[in-house]
């Protein structure tokens, strides 16, 4: 079964992006893009970059599920208990690993060059739920799920069910699709929902450092990182880089090693 999950997490993820894509074109939930084919050209030409190298990585850190494995080590083999538990755990931990991991790319200077290019998509949809730049993508999918496999402990059947948890979800948070508000007010008490996530997108820089949890609300909420506002009320993207020649796949690989 974990072996089947495995396989399947790219036609999950694919599969996703196809649907909700369809879904956002026929009933949008905010405004679209103005120039919409340009705009969903660039972010999926940034999202097969990180894909492929995502992909690859992917690889690297299957390797440090095994090695921990095999030697024992990390928080979780040190401790005896039911395989439903540990799973359990190990999401939780992976999860606040990621929450920490995000929370320091928006407040160490380094990070944050390479995070905005996520953050700079001024239209939010489907075809933002990947684009982030390729070192970034080394830097927290790689090196940090590595060394956070290794530090907790995590068994491969808790890295594979975490993974085919999150990546739905960050299709599900980007799209530009509203849920219903009574699957949306309870969900988002435990899981970030499309609403809670779309207020970290904001431009006003408060709001941006906010949410930062990739599955779970309640890493917000006890860290007091979370803020009551809702999509509608708020503008997305980051307010110096909104001009279209700046939305280009050059000038965002270029962004992180620009002076502004």
């Amino acid at each position: 079964m974990i072996e089947l999950l495995a396989n399947l997490q790219p036609l999950i993820l694919v599969g996703m992006l196809i649907l909700m894509y369809g879904i956002e074109n026929m009933r949008p939930y905010l405004q679209k893009a103005p120039n919409q084919k340009q705009h969903d050209l660039r972010n999926a030409g940034m999202s097969l970059i990180s894909f492929v190298i995502n992909g690859l990585l992917g690889l690297g850190v299957l390797v440090s599920v095994e090695w921990t494995a095999a030697n024992q080590f990390g928080i979780l083999n040190q401790i005896t208990l039911p395989n439903w538990v540990e799973i359990i755990l190990g999401v939780l931990l992976i999860d606040l690993g990621s929450y920490g991991m995000h929370n320091l790319s928006h407040r160490i200077p380094l990070l944050w060059r390479f995070h905005r290019v996520h953050h700079s998509d001024p239209n939010l949809n489907a075809t933002s739920s990947l684009r982030f730049h390729p070192f970034e993508v080394v830097l927290t999918q790689g090196i940090y799920q590595a060394a956070a496999v290794v530090l907790f402990g995590i068994s491969m059947p808790t890295f594979i069910i975490y993974g085919c948890i999150a990546l739905p979800l960050i299709i599900l948070q980007h799209s530009n699709v509203k849920w219903p508000d009574w699957i949306e007010q309870p969900t988002r008490y435990i899981f970030a929902t499309p609403g809670w996530h779309k207020i970290h997108h904001s431009d006003d820089r408060p709001l941006t450092d906010s949410h930062f949890g990739d599955v779970f609300t309640f890493w917000d909420r006890i860290f007091g990182t979370w803020r009551p506002t809702r999509p509608e009320d708020i503008q997305y993207g980051l307010t110096e880089f909104k001009e279209d020649s700046k939305q280009s796949i050059g000038y965002q690989m270029m962004l992180p090693f620009r002076k502004n």
